[in-house]
């Protein structure tokens, strides 16, 4: 047993212990790819940087040369003091001021005219249009110009031709506004700094000004002439000089260091009208670094927090698995009594979807428990498009209290079932009603019971009724019909008038009335024995529509047959079943006021004859439905609400069925199930069922 015990600790340490070992494996080898590519990530940002910056210079002096190309192109037509003064009030403080200058840059005309033009603005021109192309229309001078063997700053200045003759519209540009608008504000880390060189490795912008205008490896070898240049030659002569782009590493000059420094660099070249700069910005390693240097000490300190982490949560973890187990096994338990429970119940959360039903309300409604998971309740269980009317779980969420409702009905595939449901609340920590359980309660058969019961009760009371009315009320209404009878005979041959006439003939027909409504609660009171035998069904319906032949017609009513073919005979009582279904077709008459249809339909199965009655109708609502079987319960007027009651009765007494479905709109059909001769006692069996139609009509 102990051993049993240490292998099942044993298992739980191995993977901890292995998990530890990979983690310091993986740290290891992770620290050198995060500086690789720390480092990567860096320059990718610099190089960024320095193409937006590259881009916004070339950006600032095409735009210039696009404004002057167009102030060219219209000098001839407007005063050139208004083109110049455009020009220059849009392009400040790019450009410092306009001239004019003639085809070999000897004459000069500045704009505006008290402007005083630098000294060298004539040799830089003149220089300028020497090299160029025969049709140039554009030219710009070299801020950085190279005479022999001295280099001097010189004036930046962009000139564009005016028409075809030779004079140019020339801008002097502020080369210092450029590198501080563009270059000097571009930095990385904490002390990186940008710089620019042109096309002969000369430094035109640096942050240490005192070498702008010289060749940066010249710099270099003269601060450390032992082993600065040996990068810095190959990366600016092969690299910048020749227009290239990339990122990388060099050892060179750092702001407030006496001693060469590690630093990451990335370039960019700059190809504005002829003249071919590189951008660059750089900065120390150190810095760079040092934030993620920072970062994986905080990290190592994380690991081994972590590692103690993994060592105390094994510890626990070999505790918590002797409980879970334990908690398991509660719960399983937990599971069986909740499915083993005959009632049913359902969780309901605030949303009306539900969570969780047992095994009881899965087997009602035919389906998995997973077919209601997520479902709204009004839908799943009332088939229902909202919210019920009276909903519980909605009066549990609003008050936080039990609920309770008796006999709600529902639909349960084709059957109605009637349940008492009581709603509990379950509740958060902080007293909230977050869920609701719905205990689930079949009455059904309670409630079939009771209706059973009532049903006797009023059938008892009929009989009382009836046996009173008969005592009280035939023989006086008999007397009165006789004495009627003979004071008819009396005036017979006399010359009273025929309003007399009248008003005894109306008295006959409602002593008549009283007599068919009296002889009703008779029979009521007093149903016959029945006299059961092997009876053809159709035969009973076709002699019921040949006596009614004659009423369906004035009443404009189409009568349909669907019989089925060879139907077996029933086992009945020919006159009580016969009263049955004239009750019935009468319902059915009664309902079809303008015209309509009553179709009868038959068939059968192993143990039953089936005969269907269907009208076109009004249909009657839920409630109606409900109670048509009920005594005394009537909708027509003059009804005493006993037909489809005694209807139900004599069905009753065969041990048959009577039901009925209607829809306001849609009719009614009742079905009448009736037992098979032949599988009561009788031999033989019915041939097999096939459709046969025979339609005859009454209009």
């Amino acid at each position: 047993m102990r051993d049993k015990e240490f292998w099942s600790g044993f298992k739980v340490w191995i993977p901890a212990i292995f998990i530890i070992a990979c983690i310091l494996l993986f740290s290891f080898a992770s620290r050198k790819v995060l500086v690789r590519n720390a480092g990567e990530a860096f320059n990718h940002q610099q190089l960024a940087l320095v193409r937006e910056s590259a881009k916004s210079i070339s950006e600032s002096l095409r735009s210039l040369a696009t404004k002057q190309r167009i102030a060219a192109s219209i000098i001839d037509d407007y005063p050139i003091e208004r083109i110049c003064s455009a020009v220059l009030k849009e392009k400040r403080p790019l450009i410092k001021m306009l001239f004019i200058a003639g085809p070999d840059a000897a004459t000069l005309k500045p704009y505006p005219h008290d402007a005083v033009l630098p000294g060298k603005t004539a040799s830089a021109c003149a220089a300028a249009l020497a090299g160029l192309e025969p049709g140039a229309t554009m030219f710009i001078t070299d801020p950085f110009a190279e005479r022999g063997d001295s280099i001097s700053p010189e004036i930046f200045v962009l000139g564009v031709r005016i028409g075809t003759s030779g004079s140019w519209l020339c801008s002097i540009a502020d080369f210092t506004y450029i590198k501080d608008q563009f270059v000097y504000p571009l930095r990385s880390a904490q002390s990186g700094y940008a710089w620019l060189i042109d096309s002969h490795g000369l430094l035109l912008a640096h942050p240490n000004r005192s070498m702008e205008g010289r060749r940066a490896v010249e710099v270099l070898r003269e601060l450390w002439p032992e082993n600065a240049p040996f990068v810095m030659d190959g990366l600016i002569n092969e690299q910048m000089v020749t227009g290239g782009e990339d990122s990388g590493e060099y050892t060179g000059w750092h702001m407030g260091r006496t001693d060469p420094v590690r630093k990451l660099i990335a370039y960019c070249p700059i190809d504005v009208f002829g003249l071919k700069w590189s951008l660059a910005v750089s900065a120390p390693y150190h810095e760079v670094m040092e934030p993620l240097m920072n970062s994986i000490i905080g990290l190592v300190v994380f690991l081994c927090c972590f590692i103690v982490i993994i060592l105390v949560g094994t510890g626990l973890l070999q505790l918590e698995r002797e409980h879970k187990r334990q908690v398991d096994q509660e719960l399983t338990w937990s599971n069986e009594v909740f499915d083993s429970i005959t009632d049913g119940i359902s969780i309901i959360d605030r949303d009306y979807k539900v969570l969780m039903v047992n095994r009881a309300i899965s087997s009602w409604h035919g389906k998995y428990k997973s077919a209601f998971h997520g479902q709204p309740c009004y839908a799943v269980f009332q088939q229902h498009q909202q919210h019920c009317q009276g909903c519980p779980a909605r009066e549990v969420f609003e008050t936080g209290l039990p609920a309770f409702r008796r006999g709600v009905a529902t639909i349960v595939g084709d059957s109605k079932y009637y349940f008492d449901l009581t709603a509990f609340p379950l509740k958060d920590a902080q007293g909230n009603t977050v869920k609701v359980a719905e205990l689930v309660k079949d009455v059904t058969r309670e409630v079939m019971l009771q209706n059973e019961l009532l049903q006797h009760e009023r059938k008892d009371m009929i009989v009382k009724m009836a046996s009173q009315i008969a005592h009280e009320i035939r023989n006086p209404l008999g007397a009165l019909t006789l004495n009627i009878d003979l004071l008819e005979d009396e005036i017979a041959g006399s010359s009273v008038s025929a309003e007399v006439g009248s008003l005894l003939a109306t008295i006959k027909q409602e002593l008549d009335a009283l007599n068919r409504v009296l002889q009703e609660y008779l029979e009521c009171a007093r149903f016959p024995r029945i006299n059961q035998s092997r009876q053809d069904v159709h035969a009973i319906i076709e002699d019921l529509f040949g006596l009614l032949e004659p009423d369906l017609r004035q009443r404009r009513i189409l009568c349909t047959r669907k019989f089925e073919y060879n139907l077996p005979e029933a086992w009945i009582d020919p006159d009580q079943v016969r009263r049955a279904f004239l009750n019935i077709l009468r319902n059915a008459m009664d309902a079809l006021h303008d015209g309509g249809s009553i179709t009868v339909a038959t068939r059968s199965d192993e143990g039953s004859v089936t005969v269907m009655f269907s009208d076109t109708g009004a249909g009657m609502p839920a409630e109606v439905l409900e109670e048509i079987f009920t005594p005394f319960f009537t909708t027509k007027s003059g009804g005493t609400g006993l037909g489809l009651s005694i209807t139900q009765h004599i069905i009753s007494e065969h041990r048959g069925e009577i039901t009925c479905e209607s829809a306001p709109g849609a009719g009614a059909t009742f079905t009448v199930v009736l037992p098979r001769a032949d599988c009561d006692g009788s031999s033989g069996r019915s041939a097999p069922a096939a459709e046969g139609t025979d339609n005859h009509g009454a209009a």
